[in-house]
């Protein structure tokens, strides 16, 4: 059974694709294929735009509500177009694939608990319209997987928890499974344990922002940029006070939080450019260290780090996080069939085919959810 998994991370440079197949009575995920697509520059600003007009602002005009309704429909057009260029790259055809799992956009995600006019509310917002994705493709369409998980109380995050489990809970150690994406966050698993996951700060956010803003680059390519510069451990410690770290788990963030606001706030004394994204560099390090220091170590023995997401190609970083955590052995997810590009990817294709089984599809110790819950609306 082939079935597609698309996902558009917080760094919002592609949407992921991954091709993958499912053995009966087996919920394990084999990768088969998967490619990037690619964002043209002009749609790939309107999105930065809007999660920044989003995240900084309490005010929506209605020409930015025009902008999120828009959007949402030309990413639907954009996914749809994704899953049938890898389609053909396959030499399949749609009536081939079972159904789509799709994650959309994340425009903005908000899982502390508000009361507005007598109920308490959490929010998520993920756009691509899954209606257009199902009409141009043919195919069966899964999508919005966090709301289910915010209903049943949770934090909607991290879902990522879930594929973990499939994969690593009957592993005799005890694992960490580690994603550095534009938010880091981490899985404790192992057999006969309650897993436990957590958004444990920014991955390349900062980081990217830096890049952009001083640089003029997209990203730091291999961390180069960040290996010139002197780092700022005054300013860092200072950072590391800030209270999302002292949040126990379950607890999840985003660009909401981790923003040009908050570098603002911490290490806007840094006046020069490669002092900045080295420090930030360091900083994203020694929070995922500061993690294990406040929330695992003291609970669990962890053999072995897992790792995946995009940081994976920031050397310095990585470099970083080798020092930092000498006595864990790190190796690439690669290793276990879980290409390191496309996880995230794959882990829509498996909540998209457990929704269709009527699985449930929440690890609720990881989101904080009360309960299980099938994760995902279906769109024929």
């Amino acid at each position: 059974m082939y079935v597609i998994g698309l996902n558009s991370g917080t760094s919002f440079d592609g949407i992921d694709v991954a091709l993958v197949t499912f053995k009966r009575n087996n919920l394990i995920p084999s990768f088969i294929d998967g490619i990037v697509y690619e964002y043209p520059i002009e749609i790939k600003k309107r999105i930065k735009d809007l999660i920044i007009f989003v995240g900084n602002s309490r005010d929506c005009s209605l020409r930015q509500g025009h902008e999120i309704s828009q959007l949402n429909f030309l990413l639907g057009e954009l996914f749809a177009l994704a899953v049938l260029k890898i389609i053909n790259k396959n030499k399949l055809k749609p009536k081939d694939v079972l159904l789509i799992g799709s994650h959309g956009q994340t425009i903005y995600h908000h899982p502390q608990v508000e009361t507005i006019g007598g109920f308490k509310i959490k929010s998520t917002l993920q756009i691509g319209e899954s209606s257009v994705i199902a009409q141009r493709t043919g195919i069966k369409t899964v999508s919005n997987f966090r709301e289910g998980d915010i209903a049943a109380s949770g934090q909607g995050a991290p879902l990522i928890s879930y594929l973990d489990w499939i994969t690593f809970h009957k592993s005799k150690d005890i694992k960490a499974i580690l994603n550095i994406g534009g938010i880091v966050n981490i899985t404790i698993l192992g057999n006969n344990i309650t897993p436990m996951a957590f958004d444990i700060g920014p991955g390349n956010a900062l980081i990217d922002l830096v890049s952009q803003k001083d640089f003029k680059k997209d990203y730091d390519s291999y961390g180069k940029m960040a290996a010139t510069g002197k780092i700022n451990f005054e300013l860092i410690e200072n950072a590391l006070k800030d209270d999302y770290f002292k949040l126990k788990p379950p607890k999840t963030t985003g660009k909401e939080y981790f923003n040009q606001d908050f570098i603002n706030k911490y290490f806007s004394n840094i006046k020069n450019k490669h002092e900045r994204i080295a420090t930030l560099t360091f900083f994203t390090a020694i929070t995922i260290e500061k993690a294990f220091k406040d929330f695992i170590s003291n609970k669990y023995k962890v053999n072995e780090i897992v790792i995946s997401g995009g940081g994976i190609k920031n050397r310095t970083l990585m470099e970083h996080l080798i020092t930092l955590l000498p006595d864990i052995k790190i190796v690439l997810s690669d290793k276990y069939n879980l290409p390191y590009k496309y996880k995230e990817a794959i882990l829509f294709a498996l909540l998209g085919y457990t929704c269709h089984l009527g699985i449930c599809n929440n690890i609720p110790s990881c989101t904080g959810a009360k309960k299980k819950v099938i994760l995902g609306k279906i769109t024929n």
